[in-house]
């Protein structure tokens, strides 16, 4: 009796295991390259190496100016004969007969000179000094020394992009960029002055000038497209470098600003993405801990709540650290960003641990949905949160969305596929994980609902010959044991 009980369990286990088998079937070649992910991760070079060539999905948070390599401003800024301030490391339009000023040109011929150039353009080789003690400072400072070349560049900077998002397997990204009226600045900021209310406000800028602004800002935006369609020459079969990506952009506003100029460049913002289908959605950037934006963030949650209901917000929250900040500061960012201003993606959220009812939050989140933008390199670098401090895994576990992003990859010197590694390796992310973080990036992203389909129709399909590529390359052993302890191990 005993016997026929032990083999009737044989019997059965084996049954099961042939059933979970011919389930596994039709992701064999998944199950596989999930397999060969994890014998990877025994060495760097082969795991960055399987991600570079892993279908990544989208980027939707990076700041275009920020992206670029400091190599490509150096090579734009010889172009334009401009010069650089050999006391702060800032480009400058032509003043090169100035005291302290050397041509751009004299760093093609003088070492030293350009890597100091790409040191100041970037965080390369940063060592804190008196003037600027932290990677924070340095950071954020590294953006207006080339102001005065990506100011102008806005084409060629997308091309840049694009062709490297391109080589690195990214079907999709959204860039932040600036599109607004400085020349109206002060008109618009007086002219909303005395106005009692938000309706008020947004009455008499549109009395100022609203429209004609946007309307000059689409033909702007329009003469970059045609420069960019010209420059990539793209084919039928988008066979050319970075015809691979679609692109849009994200309007940003700057949050360290008067609650006028906040409003202001908020309107102008959603009045341009309300008329140009390229620019999708609007963010709010910037040092989260500066004094403005630290004194009116909860103002600057409401003009964007009375501005932007219509279109779609992303919003950098909780881009702080106990120390950089007051503890209050750190308690309230994400929660208002999503409660208030109606962020459908939230950048950073590195504040999680700080804030009121932290696992409400997140159940809100994971409700509504609203995704967490993870920016790991730029984190590490800003904040100095890594590892365990980073709550990139509590989002995770509480199953908030995610999306892995480079935020600022020329600033950072990063691509979006040492993101993905920084997840594998510092979090133990595998394939099956990754996979669903890139297919995320497209499903929340600011395409509309057709678009989007075939963003996510075309992501599957490159998934399937990614998967299959792997596959092929391994031995008929190795397939059988990957999908053997595949069923084994299946819930």
């Amino acid at each position: 009796m005993r016997g026929r009980i032990i083999l009737a369990a044989i019997f059965l286990a084996a049954f099961i295991l042939l059933f979970r088998l011919a389930l596994l079937a039709g992701e064999f070649d998944a199950i596989v390259t999930a397999a060969q992910f994890e014998a990877a991760r025994e060495n760097h070079t082969t795991l960055r190496a399987f991600l570079h060539r892993m279908p990544k999905g989208g980027d939707l948070h990076t700041h275009l100016s920020g992206a670029i390599y400091a190599e490509r401003f150096i090579a734009w800024a010889v172009q334009e004969d401009s010069c650089v301030n050999l006391e702060n490391v800032i480009l400058a339009k032509p003043q090169c007969d100035r005291t302290g000023t050397r041509p751009i040109s004299d760093a093609m011929r003088d070492q030293k000179l350009y890597d100091r150039l790409v040191n100041a353009l970037s965080m390369r080789d940063f060592l804190p000094t008196p003037t600027v003690p932290t990677g924070h400072d340095e950071f954020f400072a590294v953006f207006d020394r080339f102001g005065a070349v990506s100011g102008s560049r806005l084409a060629e900077m997308t091309v840049d992009q694009l062709r490297l998002y391109d080589a690195e397997n990214v079907q999709y990204v959204e860039f932040m960029v600036s599109s607004w009226c400085p020349n109206d600045r002060e008109k618009f900021v007086r002219a909303i002055a005395t106005a009692s209310d938000d309706a008020s406000k947004l009455a008499a800028l549109e009395a100022s000038g609203l429209t004609e602004c946007v309307a000059a800002k689409r033909n702007d935006l329009a003469a970059a497209l045609d420069k960019i369609s010209a420059a990539l020459a793209c084919d039928a079969a988008n066979t050319q470098a970075g015809c691979g990506v679609a692109f849009r952009y994200i309007v940003q506003v700057y949050r360290d600003n008067t609650p006028d100029e906040v409003f202001v460049q908020t309107a102008t913002a959603a009045a341009l993405i309300r008329s140009e289908p390229r620019l999708v959605g609007l963010n709010l950037v910037g040092p989260e801990d500066y004094l403005m934006a630290r004194r009116d963030y909860t103002r600057h949650m409401e003009i964007i709540r009375f501005l932007a209901k219509d279109v779609p917000v992303a919003l950098h929250a909780g881009e702080l650290w106990l120390g950089l900040v007051p503890p209050a500061d750190l308690t309230f960012h994400i929660r208002q960003a999503v409660e208030i201003a109606g962020g459908r993606r939230i950048g950073h959220g590195v504040t999680l641990a700080f804030e009121r009812d932290a696992q409400g939050l997140l159940a809100q989140m994971r409700a509504r949905p609203a995704v967490v933008e993870i920016n790991l390199t730029s984190n590490d670098l800003i904040l100095g949160v890594r590892g365990k401090d980073h709550p990139f895994p509590v989002y995770v576990a509480a199953g908030v969305p995610v999306v892995l992003s480079s935020d600022d990859a020329g600033v950072s010197r990063i691509d979006l596929t040492n993101e993905y590694f920084r997840a594998a390796r510092d979090y133990g992310l595998g394939y099956p994980e990754l996979k669903a973080i890139a297919r995320n990036s497209l499903t929340y992203s600011f395409l509309d609902d057709t678009q989007k389909r075939d963003q996510l129709e075309r992501f599957e399909r490159r998934c399937a010959e990614f998967e299959r590529s792997v596959a092929s390359r391994q031995s008929p052993l190795s397939k059988a044991v990957a999908l053997i302890k595949a069923a084994v191990t299946a819930p």
